[in-house]
C-alpha cells in the first residue's frame, strides 16, 4: 500500500470523523525538493495518479485491497517495515478498514534513469531503509525544529535504497522466504495475546517448532528487524492506539502494553519516536469535541 490522502465531504466527513476520532494529526515537511507526509494510522479509501515518483514506507502491517496501473483490484496483506516505490503517472487505488502509519515521500524529477517508468515494488524489508525511515518518523514526531540537512541525509538514503532495488540486488539471506504470511500472522497473534506479559524470542521460536537461532535469522531476513525490536514495535503501536482511544492513566497504559513502568514507556517512546506519550496525547485530534467547542463559542 502507498500512503494516500483523500478528501471526503458532507455525510462522509461525519463518518470519517467517527472512524478516525482521536487520530494523530497528519504531519508534513519539505526538505529541498522533497515533500514528506507522515500519515497516521486510520481507515482510508483513496485513488490517485501522482505527478512525481513516490517512495513509501509502511510502519505497520496492513490488510485491504489495491490496484496499480489500471490492474484489477486485489486483496493485500502487507508486513510491517516495508519499503515501496511507485513511478510517476501510475494510477493507484488503495483501501483499508484499519490502515497503518505510513511515510510518503515525493520528489520532482526524481528517478530519471531509463527503465524506471514501468517499475514498482512494495513490502521490501531492508535494514538500511528501516533505520532511516524510523529516524525520519522520530524527527517528524519530535517537538524540536526540523533540521533540513539531517532530513535530507535520511531522505537521500531512502532514495539510494530505492535506486538499488530498481537496478540490482545483492544476495539476501534465503532463510527469509521461510517466514510466510501465515507464520507471521501466528507470531502477531501470539504477541498481541500476550502483550502485557513477558515475551521471549524462545517463546516465538517454540511456537513454530524452530531453534531460536534459525528463527531469529529468518525473521530478520524477512522483516529487516530482530524479533525483540518487533515486539517493542507492537508495544509502542498498542500504547499509541490507547492514547488515541482512551483517557486511561499513562501508568495503566504502560502496564497494559507490556512496559515495566510509565518511565520505561516514556524512555522507549523518546528513543523510538522522539516524543513522550504525554506529548502525543496532547497532539491528538478529536473532531467531535473540537466541533462541539466551536459551536459553544458561536
Amino acid at each position: 500500500m502507498l500512503g494516500l490522502s483523500g478528501r471526503n465531504t458532507g455525510r462522509e466527513n461525519d463518518k470519517a470523523d467517527r472512524m478516525n476520532a482521536g487520530a494523530e494529526p497528519l504531519r508534513r515537511a519539505n526538505a529541498g525538493s522533497w515533500q514528506i507526509e507522515l500519515l497516521p494510522k486510520r481507515a482510508y479509501e483513496a485513488r490517485y495518479s501522482s505527478e512525481d515518483a513516490v517512495i513509501g514506507f509502511a510502519f505497520d502491517g496492513q490488510v485491504g485491497s489495491h490496484s496499480f496501473g489500471g490492474d484489477k483490484k486485489a486483496e493485500f496483506r502487507s508486513p510491517p517495515n516495508g519499503l515501496a516505490y511507485v513511478p510517476a503517472g501510475c494510477d493507484v487505488y488503495s483501501c483499508s478498514r484499519t490502515g497503518g502509519e505510513y511515510l510518503k515521500i515525493s520528489r520532482a524529477n526524481s528517478f530519471a534513469r531509463t527503465g524506471t517508468a514501468e517499475r514498482r515494488f512494495s513490502g521490501l524489508a531492508d535494514p538500511v531503509a528501516i533505520a532511516s525511515a524510523h529516524e525520519l518518523r522520530k524527527r517528524l514526531l519530535s517537538q524540536q525544529p526540523i533540521e533540513p540537512l539531517n532530513i535530507e541525509r535520511l531522505l537521500q538514503v531512502l532514495e539510494d535504497r530505492v535506486q538499488f532495488f530498481l537496478f540490482g540486488r545483492d544476495n539476501h539471506d534465503l532463510s527469509g522466504a521461510w517466514m510466510t504470511a501465515r507464520r507471521l500472522r501466528l507470531i502477531d497473534e501470539i504477541i498481541e495475546a500476550r502483550l502485557s506479559e513477558k515475551i521471549t524470542v524462545q517463546d516465538l521460536a517454540n511456537a513454530l517448532n524452530l531453534s531460536t537461532g534459525f528463527f531469529a535469522r529468518a525473521f530478520k531476513a524477512a522483516l529487516g528487524k530482530s524479533p525483540h525490536d518487533y515486539i517493542i514495535d507492537h508495544r509502542i503501536a498498542f500504547a499509541r492506539s490507547m492514547l488515541r482511544a482512551s483517557e486511561m492513566r499513562l501508568a495503566d497504559i504502560a502496564h497494559t502494553a507490556g512496559f515495566s513502568s510509565h518511565a520505561h514507556m516514556t524512555a522507549t517512546f523518546q528513543k523510538r519516536l522522539g516524543a513522550r506519550p504525554v506529548d502525543i496525547r496532547g497532539s491528538l485530534i478529536f473532531p467531535a469535541r473540537a466541533r462541539a467547542r466551536h459551536i459553544e463559542r458561536l
